[in-house]
């Protein structure tokens, strides 16, 4: 992982009972123009400032300062009105991942980034699809949202973030040897196509073959998010994948965002 200059982690959920944001600075060595910023920082709801950003040095998490979040208080109204406003353009529970009754083998798809370029299902594919929703009727009180850039090294931040009911990382970033910066708690992790040509050399040999299905392995059981039609670059790599967990039965609910979702991230 590379060096941390500014340890950030953002930690949000909107849920049916509760709001709850927090963005953790906890960085020794950050900017004083961007720390002063940071400490500034206000989200304004309904014509009221509340406190978004604390600033959480390593020292301040020593020594437990409780963020200034503790002292927010769930707006049911605003909620159910940022939860509508949201289902207007996304749907999680539904969008989350194509399901198995929507697509059969052979069945073309256009890429997102590439529509002139199109793609057919395969076998695999469509074998690893899931018959329903992985956040079927599911809602959460704490989501944690951690990165994989390398900024929460030396943080602390482990403990913490495994405290959350529902935790997603990003592109199969290592954890157990970060256990105490980042946590070990999984529940969904993504996995862009690239990673696997940077993180995993394309898998050009037996040995990292077997360092990508021991991290599959280490998942446990965990949502593996693989967004398989963005691009026509990312397509034997999905492949690479999806036969490795088929081949040797690992362990992980595969789920393959829907084309509304993309559409929705390209914008």
């Amino acid at each position: 992982m590379p060096d941390a200059k500014q340890n950030v982690q953002f930690l949000g959920s909107i849920t049916r009972d509760q709001i709850h944001l927090k963005l953790q600075d906890a960085s020794h060595d950050a900017p004083k123009k961007t720390m002063s910023h940071l400490k500034q920082a206000e989200v304004v709801i309904n014509g009221s400032s509340l406190p978004a950003v604390v600033d959480r040095s390593n020292e301040s998490i020593k020594h437990g300062i409780q963020p200034a979040s503790s002292k927010w208080r769930h707006n049911q109204t605003l909620s159910l009105r940022i939860r509508k406003q949201i289902l207007k353009f996304l749907d999680a529970e539904k969008d989350i991942s194509v399901l198995k009754g929507t697509l059969k083998p052979g069945d073309i798809i256009h890429y997102i980034f590439d529509r002139d370029s199109t793609m057919n299902v395969s076998q695999n594919l469509y074998e690893l699809l899931p018959r329903t929703s992985p956040l079927k009727n599911k809602h959460f009180q704490t989501c944690a949202i951690v990165g994989n850039s390398g900024v929460l090294l030396n943080s602390g931040c482990g403990q913490e973030i495994d405290t959350h009911s529902f935790v997603i990382r990003c592109n199969l970033a290592p954890v157990q040897e970060y256990a105490r910066d980042v946590g070990l708690k999984t529940d969904l992790v993504t996995m862009n196509p690239s990673v696997i040509q940077r993180a995993f050399e394309d898998l050009v040999n037996a040995t990292w073959r077997e360092k990508l299905l021991q991290r599959l392995h280490g998942l446990n059981g965990s949502i593996l998010w693989i967004p398989a039609f963005m691009a026509r670059g990312g397509k034997e790599r999905v492949e690479w994948v999806n036969a490795l967990i088929l081949k040797h039965h690992v362990n992980v609910r595969t789920a393959y965002p829907s084309l509304r979702l993309l559409h929705a991230v390209r914008g």
